[in-house]
C-alpha cells in the first residue's frame, strides 16, 4: 500500500512539474516573439531612415535598435539557423555593432562632473 501511495505522489508531483515547465516556456516564448517583432520593426525603421537627413529622428531610432538588439541578445542569446529572423537580427546586430561606436563613453564626460558626483552603473534587477 505504502508504495501505491508513493508512486501516486511522484506521478502527481511530475505532472506539475512538466505543467509548471510548459507554461514558463510559452510565456518565455511569447517574450521571444515580441522582443523578435520590436526588434524587427525597428530595423525596419532604422533602415528606412538611413536614406534621409532626420538627424534627431535617426538618433532615437539608432538607440531604440541598439538597446532592443542587446536586450534580446542578453535574453535570448544570438540566434541561430535559417530562418528570416536570424538574418535579420545579424543585420541588427552588425547596425547595433556600429551605433555603439558611434556614442559617446561615459568616460569622456566623467572629468566634467564635480568630485562628488557618483555614477552608478549595473544591471536592472528582474
Amino acid at each position: 500500500m505504502k508504495a501505491i501511495v508513493i508512486i501516486a505522489v511522484a506521478l502527481v508531483v511530475c505532472v506539475a512539474s512538466y505543467v509548471v515547465g510548459y507554461r514558463a516556456g510559452t510565456r518565455k516564448s511569447l517574450l521571444e516573439q515580441d522582443r523578435q517583432g520590436l526588434l524587427v520593426l525597428t530595423l525596419g525603421i532604422h533602415d528606412a531612415m538611413e536614406v534621409t537627413n532626420w538627424a534627431k529622428a535617426r538618433s532615437m531610432v539608432d538607440t531604440e535598435l541598439l538597446g532592443f538588439t542587446r536586450d534580446y541578445e542578453r535574453h535570448f542569446g544570438v540566434p541561430s539557423g535559417t530562418d528570416s529572423f536570424a538574418s535579420r537580427f545579424a543585420r541588427a546586430k552588425a547596425a547595433a555593432d556600429q551605433i555603439e561606436r558611434r556614442m559617446v563613453p561615459l568616460s569622456s564626460i566623467t572629468n566634467f562632473l564635480p568630485s562628488n558626483t557618483k555614477i552608478r552603473i549595473g544591471r536592472e534587477k528582474q
